[in-house]
């Protein structure tokens, strides 16, 4: 019986393991498909055969570049070439690439597929970003709810302080060179990070309306972001994110005394320097008041509560 005979008579035999049996000499792709996972990550394509071949990045349907590259273009003989998939950042479409390996005149074709992102429990996609349906916490954390206040920071630092007043350790020595809010002093858990003023009043500008305790069942009074005034006045704390909205509670923020001040505002830090002395905060309160940069307010040495963003490139 030949040799390749046997073997597939072996592989036949066993209970615990079914083998597709292939001659290593002869050119091929192991396997034909890679289902990559939303997240990206590494996987392995096994070349077969003795001869050079050459690899190229085939038809794809996603207009993102380099979300998928190969460790080598290009070899002789047997090979594990690895695969780099990056984040998709699709909710409705599935990336997919053709990869292409030809020797000797011969192409193979093995097609990656990469799963959709899935918004997570407390998370909302508005404006082309994900955003968070809760406040940062202490640092690397989040708040268990949306009517939570969480810790308050200031302008570009990661210091968390305590929603009260005259917090321990308080200080409000203060210098910046008028720089935006820098990512090493991000306070955001892993994969957030604080949002630019411009994409918080993109927010405030599809509407911004005052909701009180009695309509949402929440804790406190606040502000829904996110969506327009009717569908703001249906919010409940069991329908937010239903609705595609978001609830930010009523607060104020911390002087430079250390005194919590304002608390009759909803006050929302950003991460986008305005000058020296200012940064930007969104503000609003139960009497129509709105400002969605915080000119005059947004005092870098106050410290406010923060609703991050994901950091994630919509490509829907």
């Amino acid at each position: 019986m030949a040799a390749g005979a046997m073997a597939l008579l072996a592989a036949s035999c066993s209970d615990d393991e079914h083998l597709l049996y292939s001659d290593p000499d002869e050119f091929g792709l192991n396997p034909v498909a890679i289902v990559a996972d939303a997240s990206g990550g590494t996987y392995e394509l096994k070349v077969t055969g003795t001869g050079e071949w050459t690899a190229r990045l085939g038809e794809t349907n996603s207009a993102a570049q380099g979300w998928c590259t190969l460790s080598e273009m290009s070899g002789k003989g047997q090979a594990t070439v690895k695969i780099e998939v990056t984040q998709s950042g699709s909710f409705t479409t599935r990336r997919n690439m053709m990869l292409e390996f030809t020797s000797g005149g011969k192409t193979l074709k093995c097609r990656l597929v990469q799963g959709t992102q899935v918004l997570g429990e407390n998370e909302v996609l508005v404006n082309g970003n994900v955003w968070s349906m809760v406040n940062v916490d202490a640092p690397g954390t989040f708040c268990q709810s949306p009517d939570e206040i969480g810790k308050l920071y200031q302008f570009n630092r990661n210091k968390p302080w305590d929603f009260v007043d005259n917090p321990e350790g308080w200080s409000s020595a203060y210098t910046d060179d008028g720089v935006d809010w820098q990512s090493e002093n991000d306070p955001s858990p892993e994969g957030w990070r604080v949002p630019t003023a411009q994409e918080m009043v993109g927010l405030w500008e599809i509407g911004a309306t005052w909701a009180g305790k009695a309509q949402t069942g929440f804790s406190r009074d606040g502000i829904v972001v996110g969506v327009d005034a009717s569908t703001a006045e249906l919010v409940t704390k069991d329908n937010c994110r239903a609705l595609g909205a978001l609830f930010l509670p009523q607060s104020g923020w911390l002087n430079s005394d250390g005194v919590l001040d304002r608390t009759w505002l909803v006050a929302v830090r950003t991460s986008t320097s305005l000058s020296d002395t200012h940064g930007g905060m969104s503000l609003g309160d139960s009497g129509g008041y709105r400002d969605a940069w915080g000119w005059g307010d947004g005092q870098k040495e106050r410290a406010a509560m923060i609703r991050p963003v994901k950091i994630l490139e919509v490509e829907d």
